[in-house]
């Protein structure tokens, strides 16, 4: 199984030629087929003394699900051009989100930009697209929404927010319109509670007085107090996304000329037999600084995962040092907002800690008051407290005048970007990335909130560790890898070097440590947990 496939082919002969013996097929003791003894694919057999031949086996045989984050080039351009070249004997599977997934057919294997080598629309039948509902689905895999894609691997998605357009039109992603199942089409076209129009009545509204236009935003406000609070320090609602555009009747907020969220993905991957799990970005900017911000839900998942040491590992971006200004992020993370990330992680795994002690030592005198207590740990009500008093901490530290900044970094301050009206500027429509047609297992739960199915996991091969305590550092034992670095193309300090020192800096500062294990990946890397 791969994780995006910008890289892909060449990558792996590289890592062959390096790991590889010299002679193979020569010598008795290298005679073919030969089992790798080191690097990476240390226990595979090799039939060829070459490299490529070798690593054209692998993708064409071996790797049999390209797990897609979002469609940018970058992430996709090796499937692309691998895919005609090096057919194998099954079709290749390639998941990702609906969105993701139609983003490909529509602009990429399209028969103009490359062949339709997919399965779909009259196409070659090269690979099949497989698309995920976000959060798990009971119509698929196990209760918990995990689905087995490849013998022994089960993966579960969730989005997450990889920057905004510059230009403030509809556009693939939170904020368009033409999502069935998002906030904008389940409140009407324009995005004021009407319901869903037709074009005729579109068209009305187009042409409607100010009267009319002052009346819709009048709606728009009420719907905001009745469904938004206001974070502490802030103007914006919490899970908001910004709006952009001002409708000319009225000043009413158009979300068709807002800007809008670009969509990216998050995937926990698990290991069946062991039920030990990694989890693995896409792009993604952090909560703070996000109009849609939607990392907090992973880390409420991640969070018992971790107390429990199920969760081994997270493979995170870092693309830039933090002396890259934020208005020039483009949707991605520095050391400053991921630390601030990983703080409010530590935050959901304390409270994940305190609620399974408190679980641990209460012994129900019935099955009836058992069944109570786990009801109302599952309340939509008690889940959604959580979740906005966590968001406030979240927009708390990062409504600070000026942005955490390393010591190692020397840069004037970027108030401009914290402060003054782009904060005013702050959308308010929550996204939703399952489409109307199809349950997620959050809907599930939240139709039925006294479902609660009981998920029998296999115990992990090692036991967990022991808990931290209580106002300890959270994250011990966890590895948090950083991925995706943007190599600077100059004689300075190599990136990566700079980028560990700032977050090591970082958290040296903390009052209470995190206690993860900084990595920076590297060509050829692996990890066994």
């Amino acid at each position: 199984m791969a994780v995006d496939a910008g890289v892909h082919l060449g990558a792996i002969t590289r890592i062959l030629e390096e790991t590889q013996p010299k002679g193979l097929g020569q010598t008795e003791e290298l005679q073919l087929p030969y089992v790798l003894q080191s690097g990476p694919f240390a226990g595979l057999k090799v039939f060829s003394a070459s490299p490529k031949t070798n690593a054209a086996r692998i993708h064409s045989e071996l790797i049999d699900t390209y797990l897609i984050t979002h469609p940018h080039l970058d992430h996709i351009s090796a499937f692309v051009i691998n895919t005609a070249g090096l057919s194998g004997p099954r079709r290749k599977k390639l998941a990702g989100l609906p969105g993701t997934i139609q983003a490909l057919k529509t602009h990429i294997f399209n028969n103009v930009i490359w062949p339709n080598l997919s399965d779909e629309d009259h196409g070659a039948g090269l690979f099949t697209y497989l698309r995920l509902n976000e959060g798990g689905s009971l119509a698929m895999g196990n209760m918990d929404g995990y689905l087995e894609f490849n013998e022994g691997l089960a993966v579960k998605v969730w989005s997450v927010s990889h920057g905004h357009n510059i230009e403030r039109v509809p556009h693939r992603g939170s904020g368009s319109n033409t999502r069935f199942g998002s906030m904008e089409a389940q409140s009407g076209v324009m995005g004021f509670g009407t319901g869903m129009l037709s074009p005729r009545s579109i068209a009305h509204h187009n042409t409607s007085s100010p009267s009319i236009a002052g009346y819709f935003q009048q709606q728009q406000f009420m719907a905001q107090d009745r469904h938004h609070s206001v974070l502490p320090g802030s103007n914006a609602p919490s899970g908001g996304r910004g709006s952009g555009g001002m409708n000319q009747l009225g000043g009413v907020h158009s979300p068709s000329e807002a800007a809008c969220v670009y969509d990216s993905s998050s995937y926990f991957i698990r290991d069946v037999d062991t039920g030990v799990e990694v989890l693995i970005f896409g792009d993604v900017e952090g909560d703070s600084i996000s109009m849609n911000p939607r990392n907090l839900q992973i880390w409420q998942e991640a969070a018992p995962k971790i107390v429990t040491g199920k969760l081994k590992a997270i493979l995170i971006e870092c693309s830039y040092d933090d002396s890259r200004p934020v208005d020039r992020l483009f949707g991605h993370l520095t050391p400053s907002f991921l630390v601030r990330e990983m703080e409010v992680l530590a935050d959901e795994v304390k409270a994940a800690r305190t609620r399974m002690a408190t679980d641990k030592g209460r012994v129900p005198t019935d099955g009836r008051r058992s069944s109570k207590r786990k009801r109302e740990m599952h309340d939509d009500t008690t889940i959604a407290s959580r979740r906005m008093a966590s968001r406030a901490v979240t927009r708390q530290s990062g409504d600070s005048v000026t942005e955490p900044v390393s010591p190692r970094t020397l840069k004037a301050p970027r108030s401009d970007f914290f402060g003054g009206p782009q904060n005013e500027d702050v959308p308010d429509n929550p996204h939703l990335a399952t489409p109307t047609a199809q349950l997620s297992l959050q809907d599930i739960e939240r139709a039925y909130p006294t479902a609660n199915p009981t998920v029998n996991l296999p115990e992990p091969a090692a036991p967990p560790p022991p808990p931290a305590p209580a106002d300890g550092p959270q994250l011990t034992g966890l590895k948090v890898v950083i991925i995706h670095v943007k190599d600077k193309m100059n004689d300075e300090e190599r990136v990566e070097d700079t980028i560990l020192d700032e977050l090591q800096d970082h958290e040296a500062f903390m009052d209470v440590p995190l206690g993860c294990e900084w990595v920076i990946s590297e060509v050829g890397q692996s990890f066994l947990f």
